[in-house]
């Protein structure tokens, strides 16, 4: 898959979505498609020192983000 960049609507900063092929299987959103995704310009990073990932519904993602055509 290449690059996928979005721009979130509230904050600006840009991310990449790893994956949007993704099913949650819990109870209640079985089913439901969700986007895998992570800050472009930088890493985050737990407490850990491993890079953070978010997860949405697709809905919200799109709601939430617009895509940048590179």
């Amino acid at each position: 898959m290449n690059k996928e960049l979005w721009k979130n609507n509230k904050n600006g900063k840009l991310y990449e979505v790893l994956n949007y092929n993704i099913l949650n299987c819990t109870n209640e959103q079985d089913g439901q498609n969700m986007y895998l995704y992570r800050v472009f310009s930088e890493k985050v990073l737990d407490s850990t020192g491993k890079e953070m990932l978010f997860v949405r519904s697709e809905n919200e993602f799109k709601n939430k983000f617009t895509k940048v055509n590179i």
